[in-house]
């Protein structure tokens, strides 16, 4: 009974990944643009919904650190509203956790709760601009948790490419008018 209960579930998959009116799936995005940097990748895809042609650009960086079937992961996702890290609900960071770092100096750190403890962890407007100019200088991100599976982790994300990263972003958003700021 649980193998059929597992078949159903596998093979309904498909349809959870429908949109809100049940069609465009993912697999519609067409990407138009693809600059790997580093652990950095600078993404524009488009699709087309009525009609109307949609588009997107994006920085990303996805750390997947625990495998199956402990799976974990931390991503984070550049647009033009700002900057989101992805953190799995039960991740809690020690003290000084989130930070940049250059030459062994910190040169940025959070201390937002939602950040430190799994939650939202969003930056726009000028809180962005901070994040982006200490990440441009090098160097590199570290982030020292507890995952949600109760494991110690100590990630380091290199930086030496974010700023040619984040300048190929943000030509080919405003190439495409998606780009005001950030």
């Amino acid at each position: 009974m649980r193998a059929l209960i597992a078949l159903l579930i596998l093979l309904a998959a498909p349809l959870a990944a429908q949109d809100r009116a049940g069609r465009d799936t993912p697999g519609e995005w067409v990407v138009t643009h693809h600059q790997p940097f580093g652990l950095w990748d600078s993404f524009c895809d488009e699709r087309t919904t009525d009609d109307v042609t949609e588009e997107r650009c994006y920085l990303r960086y996805v750390d997947v650190f625990s495998p199956p079937p402990k799976f974990a992961a931390i991503f984070v996702f550049i647009t033009p509203q700002g900057g989101d890290f992805g953190l799995e609900r039960g991740t809690r960071f020690v003290e000084g956790g989130f930070r940049a770092e250059t030459a062994g100096e910190v040169t940025w750190s959070t201390t937002r709760r939602g950040c430190l403890r799994g939650g939202a962890c969003n930056f726009a407007d000028d809180e962005a601009d901070a994040l982006y100019a200490a990440l441009s200088k090098g160097g590199e991100l570290r982030l020292t948790f507890t995952d949600n599976h109760g494991q110690a982790q100590d990630l380091t994300w290199d930086l030496t490419p974010f700023a040619e990263a984040l300048a190929d972003y943000r030509a080919n958003a405003a190439t495409r008018g998606l780009l005001t700021s950030g």
